[in-house]
């Protein structure tokens, strides 16, 4: 059993037969699945009003057993082109959207007298879940998550929920 999935043609200088892969899967949630790049195709395909891909297939190690695996069930890959071990991270989704890849990325930090502070981070390798902080908060820090709230921007008195996470070292 294998994935199937479009790449962005971006991403596909990347791609190497053999990478460590994750595999989801729509129906089985909450789980993830191990995998390894089988194939990645010679070739860019370019449909009409998507983005120009490549096809790459993605091989379970172990395939699901326990749960009913069907073809054609929808799945998300991601495909471990690097990896930094006991680096500071953070949520990605804590850093305050931008309007252009160029622009600096940037958080908002809690400060000691209660006052948030939009402060610029340089970050590093990053997924869906979670961003490297190169530079800019250091372990500790405390950041906000919430940036959908109303009222939550830089120069606003706040008060911190014990919940909140703070910027941390990945368990490994």
């Amino acid at each position: 059993m294998f994935v199937s999935a479009p790449i962005d043609e971006v991403d596909a200088a990347n791609i190497k037969a053999g990478q460590v892969s994750r595999i989801t899967l729509d129906a089985i949630k909450g789980k993830t699945f191990a995998g390894k790049v089988k194939r990645v195709a010679p070739y860019v395909l370019e449909l009409e009003k998507q983005a120009r891909t490549v096809e790459v297939e993605v091989a379970f190690d172990e395939p699901p057993t326990s749960e009913n695996l069907l073809v054609g069930y929808s799945a998300d890959v991601e495909i471990v082109h690097a990896a930094h071990e006991n680096v500071l991270r953070i949520p990605t989704q804590a850093l305050l959207p931008t309007q252009s890849m160029q622009e600096s990325k940037r958080v908002l930090f809690y400060r000691p007298d209660g006052l948030l502070e939009e402060r610029t981070v340089a970050t590093g390798l990053a997924n869906w879940d979670h961003t490297e902080i190169i530079s800019g908060l250091n372990e500790g820090d405390q950041i906000v998550m919430s940036l959908d709230q109303a009222g939550v921007k830089a120069g606003v008195r706040v008060q911190p929920e014990a919940s909140k996470p703070e910027a941390s070292k990945p368990a490994k």
